[in-house]
């Protein structure tokens, strides 16, 4: 039985989603990824996750509606997420606790690790 958390990366941009997949591999993370929200709603269909690191905008299914999805379902309303984004403005408002944090794109691997393990550590405040 493994006892690496698991992380769910979904980008379209496939160079950004190999780097953090590596930097995670290397920080002790199981990591699998998705170019986007639809893909990764089935990914979450079929085990265990315990965050996900989503883009903001993607084709098919973008982050938003794929956080919103998560929220309305019982097996993953709790899952941590993370929005990355790089929008230079404030995002557009949205629901209160659909993301756990935001990102602004660039953003350092301390800074990724920091809130990483803030949203693991807060998992079981959601209902």
């Amino acid at each position: 039985m493994s006892t690496k958390r698991s992380i769910l990366i979904v980008d379209d941009e496939f160079g950004l989603a190999e780097m953090l997949r590596e930097m995670l591999r290397e920080s002790g993370y199981e990591v699998t990824l998705a170019i986007n929200g639809r893909l990764a709603f089935e990914i979450l269909g079929e085990g265990r996750v315990d965050l996900v690191l989503t883009d903001m905008m993607m084709p098919v299914m973008d982050g938003v509606e794929l956080a919103t999805a998560m929220r309305r379902d019982d097996q993953h309303r709790r899952t941590p997420i993370i929005m990355m984004t790089s929008l230079p403005t404030a995002l557009p408002p949205q629901p209160e606790g659909l993301f756990d944090a935001v990102l602004r794109k660039p953003f350092t691997p301390d800074l990724l690790l920091e809130t990483m393990n803030s949203c693991l550590g807060d998992r079981g405040k959601r209902n």
